[in-house]
């Protein structure tokens, strides 16, 4: 699935804010037992956040050194 540039760009700010609102609502009422659930909940898209941001890092920075010549693997190389 390819999604649209600046949908991609935004994602990991939309997963920490939904995120930062999940631990908070753990963080304010603790006594529930739904608490276990939404610090799960916050843990996990932050973790998803962060995995984003990072790949779309990295893709930024192979772009960046790609010239976009074919690559010679030595494997098929003849001769």
């Amino acid at each position: 699935m390819r999604l649209a540039s600046p949908v991609y760009e935004s994602l990991p700010l939309i997963y920490a804010v939904i995120g930062g609102l999940a631990i908070g609502i753990a963080y304010i009422d603790p006594s529930e037992p739904e608490t276990a659930v939404s610090l799960g909940i916050g843990i996990a898209c932050e973790i998803a956040a962060l995995t984003v941001f990072l790949r779309r890092q990295d893709c930024r920075a192979l772009r960046r050194e790609y010239s976009g010549k074919p690559l010679d693997f030595p494997s098929n190389s003849r001769g």
